[in-house]
């Protein structure tokens, strides 16, 4: 349909790999922290197509201004999500394949270059707004691993900063291999999930988790050692509450509770290795690297700890409540 159309896709973060990153078409999730190009698309789009998403307040922003500019045709099997969170102009209660293939079979082929050349400049703004860094960042973490696995890897997160890094830039291929907690946003969700995935697949998985996520459900380490599941865990470490600190600078002035754990310097290898899993230590991508390799080819459980700045922000930014004019895609000079 988007060919037919000369449309561009993008996706909620619970849509990511339905779409292969590869796809010249697909800009990436949108909303909150989405991508730039896919949220400004959809800000400037006269026709967005829903298939599926639920218009949560993380995507869509304020919802007011999140429609004055485009018509929108919602598309679900559960009639119940029609109109709920946002009054679509057609609703269509049905599964998403066939009604897209019925779409598909009434629409002719369109071209639009004016659009497109709007959205590659959107595009390249968004390029243009990436900070390079001396230290290791979030996103080299990310592509590291991505280099490293497979494409039938199930990639798996815990809640935090460290989620919304790998939904904007691991670059899936195949689909159903993003594994992430939603609308409930439970810390501790990824090990657990890490190691049912592993147990309903066979493929090779990751869990990427952060120090606060990954405390407070370490423990099942023990299961994936005593059933010999080969769960690799990357552990971005900033020994801080990540997503809470960046809210606390951005929108409380900086009065941090409970969210800088400075004193706590947790050894996440050193407990690896107390459960009799494999620890390692990464400060460097070379590191990471040696380490990802080591991992892989143990075929038991790793726990990579991966040092990160906790100054890092995840950007661009839609404030809550705000909108797309609002939209923070850089902090400080």
């Amino acid at each position: 349909l988007a060919e037919l159309t000369d449309a561009y896709i993008g996706c909620s973060m619970m849509g990511i790999s339905a779409v292969p990153f590869s796809n010249p078409r697909f800009l990436g999730m949108q909303g909150m922290h989405g991508h730039y190009a896919s949220s400004m698309a959809q800000a400037e789009a006269d026709l967005v197509i829903c298939a599926g998403a639920r218009f949560s307040d993380r995507a869509t922003g304020k919802k007011d201004v999140y429609t004055r500019n485009c018509r929108i045709i919602h598309i679900d099997i559960d009639a119940a999500e029609i109109d709920k969170n946002i009054i679509s102009d057609v609703g269509i209660t049905g599964d998403i394949k066939s009604t897209l293939a019925k779409l598909i079979s009434m629409v002719g082929k369109k071209s639009n270059p004016e659009w497109k050349a709007q959205v590659e400049k959107f595009r390249a703004d968004e390029a243009a707004s990436l900070v390079k860094s001396d230290k290791m960042t979030p996103y080299d973490i990310v592509d590291v691993v991505n280099e490293k696995m497979p494409e039938n890897a199930v990639i798996v997160t815990d809640v935090g900063q460290h989620q919304m890094w790998v939904a904007q830039r691991y670059r899936f291929a195949k689909p159903r291999k993003f594994i992430s907690s939603g609308g409930l946003g439970t810390m501790g969700f990824g090990l657990g999930a890490a190691i049912g995935s592993y147990e309903g697949t066979k493929d090779p998985v990751i869990l990427f988790t952060g120090d606060g996520s990954f405390g407070m459900n370490l423990n099942e380490l023990a299961t994936a050692v005593s059933f010999d599941i080969p769960v690799i865990v990357v552990v971005m470490n900033n020994h801080v509450l990540g997503m809470v600190k960046q809210w606390q600078t951005l929108f409380f002035d900086k009065h941090y509770s409970n969210t800088i754990l400075d004193k706590r310097q947790t050894k996440f290898s050193k407990i690896a290795e107390a459960f009799g899993a494999l620890g390692f230590c990464a400060t460097t991508t070379e590191e990471l690297s040696k380490a990802l390799d080591e991992a892989i080819a143990s075929k038991r459980p790793c726990v990579i700890d991966c040092a990160v700045d906790e100054n890092e922000f995840v950007l661009p930014m839609l404030p809550p409540g705000g909108c797309i004019d609002n939209i923070i895609t850089h902090v400080g000079g």
